[in-house]
Formats: C-alpha cells, structure tokens, sequence
C-alpha cells in the first residue's frame, strides 16, 4: 500500500490519518489517542501488550506502535489544553483509558470520510464524534494572565519561535520565574511547549515548498538533525515519510 498521511494541525493537537507509524517504545509530554479505522489498535504500554479500537494514553507514559500499512488515526495532544484536561479526568490514576462505545460504527465511518475528504469540515465532524464518545465536553480552563500572553504570543508567531527570555521580557518577570510558572500552571516544561510550536512553523515551511533544512532553521531548531529527531520522537515517523503523499491542513 502506499504511504497515506493525512496531518491535521489544530490549535491543541496535531492529528493525523496514516498508515505509516513504526514507533520503539517512547515517551512524551503530550498525551495521545489511536483510534484503529482498518484494524484493532495492538499496542504495547509499558511493555503490556493491548488490543482495542480506542485508547488514550497518558503523558510521559512508555509506548510502542506500528500501523503495519493499516490506516489509524492518532492525536497528539496539548496536556495544557481543556480537551487534556479532560482525558486526564478519564485516565484517572491509570496510564491510560480505553473507549468501548457504542458509537464506534459512526467514529469509524467518519473517519474513512475524513481519510478521503480532508478538509475542515470533516476534521471537525470526526473530533466531535470522538468527544462524543468519550463523553467530554470542553469548557474553557483559567490561567495566570501572563501564561495567556505567551499562549498569545507564541500562537500568532509565524517566524522562529521566540526564546523563554524575549518572553519572559515581553511579560515582564524572569526567565526563571515565568519557566517556573509554566510548568506550575500547565504541567510540561516551557521549553518542550515552545518546540511544538517550532515543530508546527517547520511544517508550514516543508509543505509550502522548503527542504527540511530550510524549514528547520526557520523554525529556531538548533539544526535539521534535531528537527527530524523531534518529529521521529514525537510523531513516530521520520520527516521524509511525513511528506511522502502527505496532506497538511491547518483546521483552526
């Protein structure tokens, strides 16, 4: 089969209709959910080995997976956005939730939809089915104003990510202090926040036409190495495999 890669790029997640993730066991600040659209999702978490159609794992928890040319759907998700919060209330003190719905049938059709149709629309269409069933909704949670303006800033930036310290200037207390903050209020390192965003703005570049070097260097990474080591680490597929009959939609 082909190499099929659908990414999505909402303001709280990226997501991705594909059949081409071979990820080693790994882990990451960013909680994520398969959803199997051709088969059961075989996944092994922290070494247990799991069969199911719907599975949300928590952050920093060790996980292995390989679509094998199947098509799934996986989300990476903000664990600073409301949508985590209220996975985290599902996961509870577990590492990770299973979903047995019973709307599983329509999920999985609007998926395919999604794997064919990709566009904003049918994006939407199938994140509110899996809010659905999970049974969520997502009403907006409170930060500390200074958190917000860096959720601002480092939203509406469409060049190089800026530094903790040019934020830390721009909301007026120090490097230490606002890294201090972050973490307090969102419960991930600014630093890994502020490689997201580097991850999205090479994106962009890479689809827009620019070798990964290029994007790479746009976005503020250290070097083309470190772009391809985040995107394999955090997305489970290497930069050339993420372009390879690749779609990218930004859907916010």
């Amino acid at each position: 089969m082909d190499t099929i890669n659908k990414i999505f790029w909402d303001t709280d997640r990226i997501s991705m209709i594909t059949n081409h993730i071979n990820a080693e066991i790994h882990s990451h600040y960013m909680l994520q959910i398969f959803i199997g659209i051709e088969d059961m999702v075989d996944i092994k978490i922290n070494n247990k080995s799991i069969n199911c159609k719907f599975i949300v794992i928590d952050r920093n928890v060790p996980h292995a997976f390989s679509t094998n040319n199947k098509i799934y759907y996986s989300s990476l998700i903000d664990p600073t956005s409301v949508y985590a919060q209220k996975l985290m209330d599902l996961i509870g003190d577990k590492k990770y939730f299973v979903c047995n719905s019973v709307n599983d049938l329509r999920l999985l059709q609007q998926g395919k939809n999604l794997l064919y149709h990709s566009n904003k629309e049918q994006y939407k269409k199938f994140e509110q089915l899996i809010k659905d069933c999970l049974e969520i909704s997502t009403n907006a949670k409170k930060f500390d104003e200074r958190i917000i303006k860096v959720f601002q800033i480092l939203n509406s930036c469409e060049y190089d990510s800026p530094s903790i310290t040019d934020l830390a200037d721009t909301v007026a207390i120090s490097s230490s202090r606002l890294s201090h903050l972050f973490k307090e209020q969102t419960g991930i390192p600014l630093k890994s926040y502020i490689l997201l965003h580097q991850m999205e703005l090479a994106f962009i570049e890479l689809f827009s036409g620019k070798n990964v070097t290029q994007s790479s260097m746009i976005a503020g990474f250290d070097s083309p190495s470190h772009f391809a080591s985040t995107v394999k680490r955090m997305m489970g597929m290497p930069v050339s495999s993420s372009l390879k009959n690749s779609e990218f939609l930004k859907v916010y």
